[in-house]
Order: structure tokens, then C-alpha cells, then sequence
């Protein structure tokens, strides 16, 4: 039996990235959580719904003058979703990107063990397409040169993890932006406990552009 895994992601202002991502990776999750502000939930909602997709509204993410606090409410989420430790039995969550594709046949199943961090390394589609490439073009686009950090963009891990805090929170909640905390986070787990899949995933447009909120264009 395949060990379910539950996805939460933060979208705002993202819905036309969405519509191109949750189609594309929701056969691989148990449940796919949404975290967005109350401003964008009905956007969020209309992509979600067709997708069996749970959607959290909240304005954390601007609170105590943020521009855009994503850790704050992303934590919040967890909390919410009833992702945390102790919400019934263990659960291995992924801590992902809205604007990640995973391969359609990308698997974890024969390398998860508990108390381990996988994320995937990742290639950037540059600009934005506007439909999902196929996967055998996915080559031709530049690895992250970033090797070392296992990002926020795909954390596989378990929700008992010893690394991690049973009552949370996992990331640091008073970042004003959407940098930064995902590296601390990964810093929880030793190097020797962070493993790299054999597959890579897509991420769709530039990195480091968004932390205050969406700047980059949006697609046609």
C-alpha cells in the first residue's frame, strides 16, 4: 500500500500558476492543503474545488507590518489542517511550492524512512510557460545551482520527526518576508539525514522574486 502523503502550500495571488500545478501533482498526495489571505480565497477556492483540495483562509501573512510573512501563516495552517504531531496518528507531510511540478511518476515509496528530510533537486523554467512542458523537455532547463540547501519548495519529512519540535512551530514566525526561514528549517535535520530523490522537479519561473508578494508577470 502506497504511504500517503499530505501536501500544504501557501498561493497567493498564484491562481494562474495553480491551475497549472495542483492538476498536475494532485494524484500524488493523500490531501493537498491551501494556504491563502481572505482577499484571494475565492480565486484559490474556484481552482481547489476540482481537486479535492481543503483551502485556510488568513491575513498572517501581512500581520506586524510584514509584506508578506509566509511562515507565520503557513504554521498557522499546519495547526489548522491538523498536520502537527499529535493530530492522530504520524503523517508524512510535503511542505511545497505552488509554482512546483513533480513528475507524473515520481515516487518516494521504496526511500522514505522516518527521520529523514528528502527534497528533490530542481530545475527553473525561465520564463514561466504557460502550459506544463512535457517531461521529456524538462532537460534542456538549468539545474539550481543551489546544491547544498534542501528548500522549502518540496520538504518530504514526517510531522514526529526528532528533529523538529512536537508543538511546533517548525519555522521561525516573525520573518517580514517569504525568504529565509525554509533555511533554518532544513538546518534542523544533519546532513547525513537529508536525501536528494532520484528525480527532479520543475519550477515554474524565476526564484527569489516573490518574497514580498507576486511581482513576476502573470501568464497569458
Amino acid at each position: 500500500m502506497k504511504t500517503p502523503i499530505h501536501a500544504i502550500l501557501v498561493s497567493v495571488d498564484y491562481t494562474d500558476i495553480l491551475r497549472l500545478t495542483l492538476p498536475y501533482n494532485r494524484h500524488h498526495f493523500a490531501s493537498v492543503h491551501i494556504v491563502t489571505t481572505m482577499a484571494d480565497a475565492d480565486n484559490v477556492y474556484n481552482v481547489a474545488k476540482d481537486w479535492d483540495a481543503r483551502v485556510w483562509t488568513t491575513n498572517l501573512f501581512y500581520a506586524n507590518r510584514a509584506s508578506f510573512n509566509k511562515w507565520a501563516a503557513l504554521e498557522w495552517g499546519i495547526e489548522r489542517a491538523g498536520l502537527r504531531e499529535g493530530a492522530g496518528r504520524p503523517k508524512w507531510l510535503c511542505i511545497m511550492d505552488a509554482d512546483i511540478l513533480w513528475p507524473k511518476d515520481a515516487s518516494l515509496e521504496r526511500i522514505l524512512r522516518p527521520g529523514f528530510l528528502y527534497t528533490p533537486r530542481r530545475r527553473i523554467a525561465v520564463p514561466s510557460p504557460c502550459v506544463v512542458p512535457p517531461e521529456s523537455d524538462w532537460i534542456q532547463y538549468p539545474i539550481h545551482p543551489n546544491e547544498a540547501e534542501f528548500a522549502g519548495y518540496s520538504q518530504v519529512f514526517r510531522n514526529d520527526d526528532p528533529a523538529l519540535p512536537p508543538s511546533g512551530p517548525w519555522h521561525e514566525t516573525d520573518w517580514k518576508h517569504a525568504g529565509g526561514a525554509d533555511s533554518f528549517f532544513q538546518a534542523r535535520w544533519r546532513p547525513e539525514f537529508k536525501i536528494r530523490p532520484g528525480w527532479m522537479v520543475l519550477h515554474l519561473g524565476p526564484t527569489a522574486m516573490n518574497w514580498h508578494g507576486r511581482t513576476t508577470p502573470y501568464l497569458d
